[in-house]
């Protein structure tokens, strides 16, 4: 479990919301987990705005997840949250998984001047590719955990499939992960 927390000001939400929710998914590319909770808080000022954004991740699933905001203006309430409704929803259509959690803020600065900031997070449905060798020693290595810390239960050819690579790269894993291990016969 872990918790990602940033925060950025600038003369306006969207210039501060862009590079934070930037920097937020580099940190999320580095972890695995999924994202089980969010939250954010937006405020303005008469010089200044900022955006401050809380992700909670939970276990060690190593799948894909992100975070994708817009902020944008109306003449109305309405009119700011259909636009902004419309912009996520394009940049969601392209993308798999489930929404692990959402932020919506209304402001009206002047008449005629609604913004509205809405922050989505989601997991990606599939699990980040296997192949990458430091993914896969860490699912292994989970895997042996649960299973008594006996890497004698694993089934190595089992895994070599799973994982599509060969016996010999498993038996690599093992070694650099520190296990020892007699080659199946």
């Amino acid at each position: 479990m872990m918790v990602i927390t940033k925060s950025k000001r600038d003369k306006d939400v969207g210039k501060a919301l862009d590079p934070l929710i930037l920097e937020i998914n580099k940190e999320l590319e580095k972890v695995d987990g999924l994202i089980s909770n969010l939250e954010c808080e937006v405020s303005v000022g008469p010089l200044d705005a900022s955006v401050s954004i809380a992700v909670f991740v939970d276990g060690e699933e190593p799948r894909r997840k992100f975070l994708v905001g817009v902020n944008v203006k109306g003449y109305s309430k309405e009119n700011s949250l259909e636009k902004a409704e419309r912009r996520i929803n394009e940049v969601l259509r392209d993308m798999r998984g489930r929404i692990a959690g959402s932020f919506v803020k209304t402001i009206s600065s002047l008449p005629g001047r609604v913004y509205t900031t809405l922050i989505i997070a989601s997991n990606d449905d599939v699990v980040v590719d296997a192949n990458d060798a430091e993914s896969r020693r860490k699912r292994i290595k989970r895997c042996i955990e649960l299973l008594g810390n006996d890497p004698a239960v694993i089934n190595v050819a089992k895994l070599s499939g799973v994982f599509k690579v060969s016996r010999t790269m498993i038996y690599k894993d093992l070694e650099v992960l520190g296990y020892k291990r007699v080659k199946d016969l």
